[in-house]
């Protein structure tokens, strides 16, 4: 079953050397996407407390991201690669998956507007930014989300954003400024949600305490998540590569794994959801990460596994608004609106990360690396 992934293009897999990493990013996906499962937390469900940090996930894939860039790209920039090329090949690796979900979510958005949507011209401006990987301007209401078709996209503007300084930096980024940097953001990030600045605190019983950037108001507090958790995934590599550590024990790094795990999974006491939630993203997750990249599990159908989770974990992320929307609207015709309903959508928008991954994403990059590579 996994075969066909692999299949699909070998460069995709025969790069991914941080196989316990693609499977953490993985599980963490679907967290979210258990997290946006239509009908799956309402009535009893939603005083469980279950997935009740999943929006944490977020923070762990920026500093996932920092990592894997760093590892992947550091050499490249002393090499002499432009900013350009690097954003072109972030562009290659983002937009095709994002477009795909922009286009299945037309027919819902073409029906808003023939329907006669509340305010017609903020609907359009919205399917133009949308299209463009922008966010929708509208400073009428400043509680809006920064895409509205997509809400899980807003990560997607601030590691690009991230991504932009990244490369800009370059080979000037050298491992003392990357310090200061993650001090400088982690200081930030727990004074301003300790004090409820720059939109950390607003809706916390929906968002999480630390949930802020997907909304114009709470944009201040998406600077301050990406902005300590990308660079602190940099400075781990950087420590990864220098410490030449040994490889960790299985049971190290299943231990790390499995606390991660349980994070996202659980919920914190409302008396200690701040500090545990800042504790979480500035030392568990860095700490979880060094030690599972020091882990390689042995070839076979778990380290398969691990990499197929890795490898769908993006169409996961962004498929699932427009996949649930669609399995929602499909429940509601058929009248069926149970907690089940939320669990069938899982392995449906799975499948459909499955697919999308095989059937668009590989060949468009392969597509779009063709065709950008003379304005590389």
């Amino acid at each position: 079953m996994l075969a066909p992934a692999a299949r699909t293009e070998t460069a995709l897999l025969t790069e991914r050397t941080f196989v316990a990493l693609d499977g953490l990013r993985g599980v963490a996906a679907i967290m979210v996407a258990l997290r946006h499962a239509p009908f799956l937390w309402e009535g009893p469900a939603a005083s469980t407390g279950w997935m009740g940090n999943s929006y944490l996930a977020v923070d762990l894939f920026f500093v996932l991201s920092g990592f894997v860039l760093e590892h992947a790209y550091r050499r490249r920039f002393r090499q002499g690669l432009s900013v350009r090329s690097f954003m072109l090949a972030r562009l290659q690796r983002l937009y095709p998956l994002y477009a795909l979900a922009f286009i299945l979510s037309l027919p819902f958005l073409l029906g808003q507007l023939a329907a006669g949507a509340p305010d017609r011209a903020q609907t359009i401006l919205g399917l133009l930014c949308s299209a463009l990987m922008l966010p929708t301007p509208n400073p009428a209401h400043l509680d809006a989300d920064l895409y509205p078709f997509n809400f899980a996209a807003w990560s997607l503007f601030f590691e690009v954003a991230a991504n932009l300084l990244f490369a800009a930096l370059g080979k000037r980024l050298d491992t003392k400024s990357v310090i200061w940097l993650v001090g400088g953001f982690a200081l930030a990030l727990v004074v301003c949600a300790t004090m409820g600045w720059l939109g950390f605190g607003i809706e916390a019983d929906k968002r999480g305490v630390l949930g802020g950037g997907p909304t114009w108001e709470t944009f201040g507090a998406g600077v301050i998540r990406v902005g300590f958790s990308f660079f602190a995934g940099v400075l781990v590599y950087r420590f990864y590569e220098m410490a030449r550590l040994p490889a960790a024990r299985p049971g190290f790094a299943i231990s790390a794994f499995a606390l991660v795990t349980a994070i996202l999974a659980l919920d914190f006491p409302s008396s200690l959801d701040l500090a545990l939630s800042l504790f979480s993203v500035i030392v568990v997750f860095p700490l979880a990460i060094t030690i599972c990249a020091r882990f390689d599990p042995p070839r076979g159908a778990f380290a398969n596994m691990m990499q197929t989770l890795g490898l769908l974990s993006y169409g996961i992320y962004v498929l699932q608004v427009v996949t649930f929307h669609a399995v929602e609207a499909c429940a509601r015709h058929l009248e069926v609106q149970s907690a089940l309903v939320g669990l069938v959508a899982i392995p449906v928008v799975a499948a459909v990360a499955y697919a999308a991954t095989v059937f668009v994403d590989v060949p468009v990059r392969l597509t779009m690396k063709q065709a950008l590579k003379g304005l590389a």
